[in-house]
This record gives structure tokens, C-alpha cells and sequence, in this order.
């Protein structure tokens, strides 16, 4: 099976598990956006670090329910960036609520992170219950990569990720990903098995021994 970890275009394939993005833009939108999924459905939720001053600090506790939603396989995509125009504390304080709400339903981080590096080594070195961080729509090179890997970082890399990037992450810690295109998915794990030196089956193999090995625990 190919899994699509992070999407923005909700479909259902023989042969694909896509993880559809619903984007958490106010406490009413998601009350009323997920009741839209059927019962076999996987998503991610979680409030963008460029919509958090769309939200009240003391209502975001309010999504713990849709956090724990059994379709809900990942908090994401929730993170920091710095070329945002909302206030980068006030990301922090949004960014940490959520990451905290994850830690104590033991539920995976689907991560925007932009110019943040630092600070989110040192938030993940704080919230050590979070089964998973995943950085979605890795581009780094093979300096970085390495740093995220050695901090225990997930990458997921989507259509535009950098060959050195992919070489150098370990398999057992890569994703992919279709993110806003509505190309398939199985396209990117094309180009990396061309990348990798492998087949598209020993590359899909893989990538569902880490997807049951983070969400199967």
C-alpha cells in the first residue's frame, strides 16, 4: 500500500492510504468539517502556525475531542515559522497547547517548521510523551537532514524534496507525501526509489513498517 501521509485532497484509492489535512481555522469549522468524513476515514488536524491568531488561546483546549477522534491519526500540521506574519510568541503559546494536547493522548505531530530549528529542538526536548515528530514537506539538505535525524525527527518529503536530503535519511525514518498537489503519490515514491537504488515495492514496504511502527504502538 502506498501511504500518502499528508494531504490536502481528500480521496479514496485502492492501493493508497491518504492522510487528509483538515486545517483547524475556528472551533465551529471543525465541528462541522469532520462530520463530513465516514467512519474508515485518516486525517490529520491541527491549527496552522499562519491561522493561530484566527484562535482564542483558551479555546483551543475545546479540540481535545477531535483530537482523540479514532480518524484523527495525526496532530498536524501545527508547528512555527518565522516568515509568518502572526506574532512568533503567539505561535509558540498555539504551537505548545497543541503539542501538549498530543502528549497526553499519546498521538503523533505533523510539524510546519520554517527558520525554527532551534526552537523546536528544545520544545520536543520538553514533551517527550509525543509518540512521533514528523516534519512534513522536507526540502533540507543532507547537513540538516542529518540534524533532524539525530534529534529523532521523522521526515516526510513531497514533490520538490532534495535528492541529498532523501540519501541521507535513514529509511526507517521517511514518509511521503502529495501535500497541496493533486499529483499521485505514486509518482513521488517513483523518483525516490529512483533516488534510493531501490524498487517502488521495497520503498512502499518500508514506508508501511514505519507507518505501523508509529501509529500501531
Amino acid at each position: 500500500m502506498l501511504i500518502d501521509i499528508h494531504s490536502h485532497h481528500f480521496h479514496i484509492q485502492p492501493g493508497r492510504k491518504v492522510l487528509f489535512n483538515l486545517q483547524a481555522t475556528s472551533l465551529i469549522d471543525v465541528q462541522t468539517s469532520i462530520l463530513k468524513y465516514e467512519d474508515n476515514a485518516s486525517l490529520s488536524l491541527g491549527i496552522h502556525p499562519c491561522d493561530a491568531s484566527l484562535w482564542c488561546v483558551n479555546d483551543i483546549p475545546a479540540l481535545n475531542p477531535f483530537f482523540s477522534d479514532h480518524r484523527v491519526l495525526l496532530i498536524g500540521e501545527i508547528g512555527l515559522d518565522k516568515t509568518s506574519s502572526v506574532p512568533f510568541d503567539l505561535q509558540k503559546i498555539v504551537f505548545e497547547i497543541q503539542v501538549k494536547m498530543a502528549e497526553q493522548i499519546r498521538k503523533p505531530v505533523l510539524l510546519h517548521l520554517v527558520r525554527t530549528m532551534s526552537e523546536i529542538f528544545e520544545i520536543k526536548k520538553a514533551h517527550q510523551g509525543v509518540p512521533a515528530w514528523i516534519i512534513h514537506g522536507f526540502r533540507g539538505k543532507r547537513q540538516v537532514t542529518g540534524q533532524y535525524i539525530t534529534k529523532g525527527f521523522y521526515l516526510s518529503f513531497g514533490t520538490m524534496f532534495k535528492e541529498e536530503g532523501l540519501l541521507a535519511c535513514p529509511v526507517d525514518r521517511m514518509f511521503f507525501e502529495t501535500d497541496e498537489n493533486t499529483q499521485d503519490i505514486k509518482f513521488v515514491y517513483e523518483r525516490a526509489a529512483k533516488v534510493l537504488g531501490c524498487s517502488i515495492l521495497e520503498l512502499e514496504s518500508q514506508v508501511e513498517k514505519n507507518f505501523n511502527s508509529v501509529f500501531n504502538k
